[in-house]
């Protein structure tokens, strides 16, 4: 054989010997480093659990404080909104004089409930809990508030009646 033949040979043995150790060693070493990679990785995620958990429990601490600041409770919204009404009627002594159904309407995917109710006292205690209404809870927003001024003309009084929309979008 010539030198050209040989040179050829030794060529094609270097480039077998090439990928015979690629498939026997470096690829296997390769597939062993991704390996490593991962389970360094789900370990670094098992080991941070006990953090997740801790700062779960702080998140669910927290809500519960602010749902209870809020004073939501496991009743229905009607009868929170009126629970709510009734109380700060007593502290205001404003008087609730209608409280009607809620009407509900759709706006797309939304539902719109708007609850209505009439209630009468002095101008500044009616503000007073109107406000504390919008304030507390999640009723939802004071659409329309109109105050009107009544006569009762067997008793010769006059009172102040304001009749209140709260609109709430679910």
């Amino acid at each position: 054989m010539r030198i050209n033949g040989k040179n050829k040979l030794l060529v094609l043995g270097m480039l077998l010997m090439l990928l015979a150790s690629y498939k026997f060693a470096i690829h296997n070493t390769l597939e062993a480093r991704s390996e490593s990679l991962r389970l360094e990785l789900r370990q670094n995620q098992v080991g941070n659990i006990p953090k997740t958990i801790a700062a779960l429990r702080q998140k669910e601490v927290h809500y519960d404080s602010v749902l209870k600041k809020m004073d939501v409770g496991d009743t229905s919204v009607q009868n929170h909104l009126l629970r709510v009404i009734n109380q700060k009627a007593k502290m205001h002594t404003v008087k609730v004089m209608d409280f009607n159904r809620p009407h509900i309407g759709t706006d797309g995917e939304n539902e719109i409930y708007t609850y209505s109710f009439n209630i009468e006292g002095a101008y500044t205690d009616l503000l007073k809990v109107v406000h504390s209404i919008e304030r507390k809870g999640n009723f939802g927003e004071i659409v329309h508030l109109v105050f009107e001024k009544k006569r009762d003309y067997r008793t010769d009084r006059s009172s102040l009646e304001a009749t209140v929309f709260v609109q709430q979008v679910k």
